[in-house]
């Protein structure tokens, strides 16, 4: 898989540079000094690595990108064409609360 660049992410000031190294997984490099800091991975749970920066921030780097759709999420299941979800059995919710006894 080719490298993609995904989007920025700045934290504490400081500007970072997503970048998809393969299916889930990204490389975090410091845009002030072209720096590979670390990288992550988002399936089937968050994973970090960190190299020259703390393991906190690299993760709250991470969580910034998953949260700003600078990554592209796998682990749902996909749906075959023209499925459609399945709605929750649940009571209607226009029918009122039933009254007390009086």
């Amino acid at each position: 898989m080719t490298r993609k660049v995904k989007g920025m992410v700045q934290l504490e000031g400081i500007t970072y540079r997503i970048v998809r190294v393969n299916t889930g997984s990204y490389s975090v490099i410091r845009i002030r000094d072209d720096q590979e800091v670390g990288g992550f991975q988002t399936a089937p749970a968050l994973n970090v690595r960190a190299r020259s920066i703390d393991p906190v921030l690299l993760r709250e780097i991470a969580r910034v990108a998953i949260h700003t759709a600078k990554t592209s999420y796998a682990a749902f299941p996909a749906q075959g064409v023209g499925e459609a979800p399945k709605p929750a059995a649940s009571a209607p919710s226009s029918v009122p609360p039933a009254l007390p006894p009086t």
